[in-house]
This record gives C-alpha cells, sequence and structure tokens, in this order.
C-alpha cells in the first residue's frame, strides 16, 4: 500500500495510522444563557445541506490549490466546517461506502447500529479494501478542500499525518457538516469542556439534565457558555446551547492548562475502554482502531500524537526505549520484519505497555480493545516514551 501506511497485518490492525446549570439559575444566568441564545440564533440557516490506495485530497501548495473544491491565496487557511454529528467517519472515497455503511452516512448517526449490522467479513473489509481512513467528533473544525455531489473532501486537524500539513485527509457527507462563524470564533477563543471522564457523555437540553440531546465521545471539546458546579452550558455547531454534567467534563482556557500525565494517568483512563469495539478508522469511545486508540488517550491528557502508527513510532516527540525499561505510558510498535529502529515504515500496530508485563491495545476485528500479555515477538519492533518531552 502507499501514501504512508504499511503493509496490513493479516489480523487488520491499523499501521498508520484528540457544570449543570442550577434549575433555580439568578439572574445573571438567565441573563447568560439568553445572550447565548441570541448569540446563537438563526444557526439553522449555518446547517450545510443535505489505506490510501486512494488519491488523498491535495496537498495545499505555494500557489494555494486546494484541489477539486476551489483555490484559497498564497498564505490563506482553507473555508472551515464544523461536525454535527456525534461522531463524523472520514471515508477513502465518496465511493468507498457499502449498503451496509448507511448508519455511518447519516444525521444522526448509529456508529453502534453500524457496528452491530456488519457482519465480520464487511467488517474486515473496511480494513482490506481500505474504505475508511478516521474519524472526527461532534464539534470539531475541518477544513474543507474539495467536494464531490454531497461529499466533502476534509483535512482533520489535530490528526497529524505526514499526508498534509493542515490535517488527516478523507471525505465526510456533507450532511454531517455544518458551517457557523459564531461557533467558529468560540472554537478558536473560548474556553472549553473537554469530555474526558468515561467513555461517552451526553449533551444535555435542559438544566436539570434530564432531557438527552446527543451522545457524545470521550476527547469532545465543545466551547463553554458558562458553568456552575453541577453543570457546564457549551456552544454546539448547530443546535444552539446544551448543557453538560460537569462530572464528565474538565473545563479549560487552553490546551496547554491540561495537566502533563503520567503513565499511570495514561494507563488508568485507557484501561475504561476494555471491551470497546475495534473499528478500522475509528477514533471515538464508539469503536477504536489500534492508533485511534492510543492517540486519543494522548490527546485526552493534552499531549497531540499522529494519528497513525508508523507515525507515532517515527514522531520527535518520543525516545526509544529498551524493552527492559518499559514503563506504564510507553507505546510499543510491531512490523512486519523490519527491526531497523530509525525506519518505522514497516509498521502495522501500536499498543501501549500497561504495566506488569501486559500492555492495552485495540487488535483487530475480532476482538474489542483489551489487556494482554506484552508481545516481544518476531514482529516487534521497539517502544517509544513520550512523557519525558515537555509540550
Amino acid at each position: 500500500m502507499v501514501g504512508g501506511r504499511a503493509p496490513k497485518s493479516p489480523q487488520g490492525q491499523r499501521p498508520s495510522g484528540l457544570n449543570r446549570v442550577a434549575a433555580a439559575a439568578g439572574i445573571v444566568g438567565g441573563v447568560a444563557i439568553v445572550a447565548a441564545v441570541i448569540f446563537f440564533s438563526g444557526w439553522t440557516q449555518g446547517i450545510r445541506s443535505a489505506g490510501d490506495n486512494h488519491a488523498a485530497p491535495a496537498m495545499i501548495g505555494p500557489r494555494g490549490m486546494m484541489g477539486s473544491g476551489g483555490k484559497v491565496g498564497p498564505g490563506q487557511m482553507p473555508p472551515s466546517a464544523f461536525v454535527a454529528v456525534s461522531v463524523a467517519t472520514v471515508w477513502t472515497t465518496p465511493q468507498s461506502p457499502r449498503p451496509v455503511d448507511h448508519p455511518a452516512l447519516t444525521n444522526p448517526v448509529d456508529i453502534r447500529g453500524w457496528l452491530s449490522d456488519m457482519t465480520l467479513a464487511q467488517q474486515q473489509a473496511l480494513t482490506s479494501n481500505n474504505l475508511t481512513q478516521t474519524q472526527a467528533l461532534f464539534g470539531d473544525r475541518v477544513f474543507v478542500v474539495g467536494q464531490q455531489g454531497d461529499w466533502d473532501k476534509v483535512l482533520v486537524p489535530g490528526q497529524p499525518t505526514p499526508k498534509n500539513v493542515l490535517g488527516y485527509p478523507g471525505w465526510i457527507p456533507k450532511a454531517q457538516l455544518t458551517t457557523d462563524a459564531s461557533y467558529g470564533a468560540l472554537k478558536d477563543h473560548a474556553s472549553f469542556a473537554l469530555a474526558d471522564r468515561g467513555i461517552t457523555t451526553w449533551l444535555y437540553r435542559d438544566s436539570g439534565l434530564s432531557d438527552h440531546d446527543l451522545e457524545i465521545s470521550t476527547n469532545t471539546g465543545l466551547p463553554v457558555l458558562s458553568r456552575s458546579a453541577t453543570a457546564v452550558v457549551v456552544a454546539t455547531p448547530d443546535r444552539g446551547p446544551r448543557w453538560l454534567d460537569a462530572r464528565t467534563v474538565a473545563v479549560y482556557e487552553k490546551p496547554t492548562d491540561i495537566s502533563h500525565p503520567t503513565g499511570a494517568d495514561l494507563v488508568r483512563y485507557a484501561a475504561v475502554f476494555v471491551n470497546v469495539p475495534y473499528l478500522w478508522g475509528g477514533r471515538a469511545g464508539f469503536g477504536f482502531d489500534c492508533s485511534g486508540f492510543t492517540s486519543i488517550i494522548y490527546q485526552v491528557h493534552g499531549i497531540t500524537l499522529p494519528r497513525d502508527a508508523d507515525a507515532q513510532a517515527a514522531d520527535s516527540q518520543g525516545r526509544p526505549v529498551d524493552k527492559s525499561a518499559l514503563q506504564p505510558g510507553d507505546l510499543l510498535f510491531y512490523s512486519h520484519g523490519s527491526k531497523d529502529p530509525d525506519n518505522p515504515d514497516a509498521i502495522y500496530h501500536v499498543a501501549m505497555y500497561s504495566g506488569n508485563g501486559e500492555m492495552i491495545e485495540a487488535f483487530d476485528s475480532t476482538t474489542p480493545v483489551r489487556i494482554t500479555p506484552i508481545r516481544l515477538d518476531a514482529d516487534y519492533w521497539g517502544a517509544r516514551r513520550y512523557l519525558d518531552q515537555p509540550r
């Protein structure tokens, strides 16, 4: 295969592959909510209508070419859109989805239904036919660099890749994206609530946290409008202000405010996801592939690694660690034959060392996230540690 992914293993691991508002709110709280509603009025006007052996979105070069969707001038960024579903799967091409993939293409999406409807062979075909690339979470920014029919060609920032300096490339249905300049401004400048306490959490329509609106994944970050001891009011890209249970999120002024983790912190959080399904291209609490899992565990803790396993191994944030000196949180890499520590191109899998001779991993389509004895077999390529470097 080409385009930055090493060959897949027979198992199909991804090789290459970021406070209840009191019901009796006083005048200040009421004014804040009213202001938020006014600020986001007209939101629906911004809603858009409804493996790498394929060509990826064009790099944005010195002339500002964006591919089939148009141009930007030198030094300009492509236009932004925002994910309007709990998790948007990024497809290799608009032709990649099959009939069984329909639940992953709609707004709202049904990722659990999609996974349960697929046969094992259909799940494995996501890998063998390189149908999906990655995923983006609710409220995430994407850069739109082209379009084809009902699809937008996008770059997903916050998922570093050698494929494009602006973000991970692929295609998302237009129905799953929206545009709103007001939300974008808040996304850029407001404090944010980060879902970091479990696999998923809920957005609510009410301050009493009784009316469920949307289930969102770990690592979802949304701009904060106001907060109390029990709830956080957040902006959303397409549905106005919503409430989050304060027990399920942390609020930060900026990403660098996230406390630098220990290896034990990473492992403790990773263990929360044991038994979450494997999904090729998955990077959400509904399903992970190997490098989607390791990258999201680090990103929740304020450290952004490349999206894919080979790029994670090559990342300058990491330093090599001998197998006799492994510590919890170190990443373990596996390759087909290559033992050259300076050449990660053959890497097909990544796992996290969890201590006591064990590792935690999203292994393959037959196996959910699991803790298992460490494998130091013929395919073991080496380990990297990322916690010794300042952010």
